[in-house]
């Protein structure tokens, strides 16, 4: 027999970007299936939004306390679910009827449906981690151990004991603690994963690299790839600095940290045309550091974004950059103010990685 009990609707928004509510429809406690219906205003962030449930048996007129409903199966009808993991899944179509079923319900129960646009995230400041959503939070690595537990809002960056890279909170929603999944992520008090406050507002982390413990900045461009904002470092193959810069000549190639690559020719004059203006992906690579990143010098000196400094110059014939399968040439005359030991024709490297 199919019968209905409604608890309460629930109208929730973590985030600005849209406003989410949800409105119970049914109940059938022999099948442990709860209906309700999930709208919103707004756009979500990544045009999907995240349901869950709570519920609390129903033992005569003494009813339990709320606990987290384990959904074993969901149903739409409209759009799609996905990442179902237990706690909870995603939407992708406004006003969308739900079904879900309850594998832990039993009897009648009373339940709470909930809907959020957006996912529980990190903000660094002053080597103190401030996470967004609904507490607990859960740190995860990258590979889904270890986790470590935050009761509150704030932990210093120190006492974080994992490298992680995802986040989950109350809610079960899935997010990101930092966008960058390697292995070689670096984390400390001064070295944060996180978005840039400024420009394109993209993610920035730091790697180390594990043959001479070297720690790089790291920025993702809008394509997804991380490149290197330092130059390299490694001194093997290298023959010195010139100007503070660490050189490499001949034909010995230098290598990237781990899981990196010189970039070819084609990737390097896609990121930075020549001059140097935009990236081919829309956005000023110069102008306001948009990316994180300087990316412009010319004979007479060269541009600077903080203390980092040119990534290519705007003549092809003065870049000092390496690429996957040659070097393009630039002199340096030794004559540095820090005593340069370069002489001849010498490029500095960065790397690329996707993931």
């Amino acid at each position: 027999m199919r019968t209905t009990f409604f608890f309460f609707a629930m109208l929730i928004s973590i985030a600005v970007s849209a406003t989410v509510k949800v409105t119970p429809l049914s109940t059938d406690y022999s099948e442990n299936k709860v209906t309700f219906k999930v709208e919103w205003t707004g756009t979500p962030y990544n045009n999907h939004v995240w349901v869950w449930v709570d519920l609390r048996p129903i033992a005569g007129t003494s009813p339990g306390t709320f606990e987290k409903a384990v959904i074993s199966a969901a149903s739409v009808t409209s759009g799609t679910y996905t990442d179902l993991n237990g706690r909870g899944f995603f939407i992708t179509a406004n006003g969308t009827t739900v079904t879900a079923t309850l594998s832990n319900a039993s009897g009648k129960f009373n339940w709470c449906a909930y809907g959020s646009d957006y996912p529980p995230n990190v903000t660094a400041n002053g080597g103190i981690y401030t996470l967004h959503g609904t507490p607990p939070f859960t740190l995860i690595a990258a590979s889904g151990t270890p986790t470590q537990k935050v009761s509150g809002t704030t932990i210093t960056t120190s006492a974080v004991t994992i490298t992680p890279t995802t986040i989950t909170d109350e809610t079960g929603y899935p997010g990101e603690f930092c966008h960058y999944q390697g292995s070689d992520l670096y984390i400390d008090a001064t070295h944060l994963c996180q978005q840039r406050t400024s420009g394109a507002q993209n993610w920035e982390a730091y790697i180390k690299d594990n043959r001479d413990d070297q720690i790089y900045r790291i920025t993702q461009f809008s394509d997804g790839s991380w490149w290197m904002a330092d130059d390299l470092a490694i001194a093997d193959k290298s023959v010195g600095t010139c100007n503070g810069k660490r050189y490499y000549k001949g034909n010995d190639k230098p290598t990237c940290p781990s899981g990196w690559q010189l970039p070819t020719d084609e990737k390097l004059l896609t990121r930075f045309p020549n001059p140097t203006t935009t990236d081919a992906h829309g956005a000023t690579i110069t102008v306001g550091c948009y990316y994180g990143i300087s990316a412009m010098c010319g004979y007479s000196g060269c541009t600077s974004c903080g203390t980092r400094y040119d990534m290519v110059c705007s003549n092809a014939n003065n870049t000092p950059v390496w690429v996957e399968n040659d070097r393009w040439h630039w002199n340096c005359d030794g004559n540095g103010s820090d005593g340069a030991t370069v002489t001849g024709i010498a490029a500095r490297a960065r790397c690329i990685r996707n993931l």
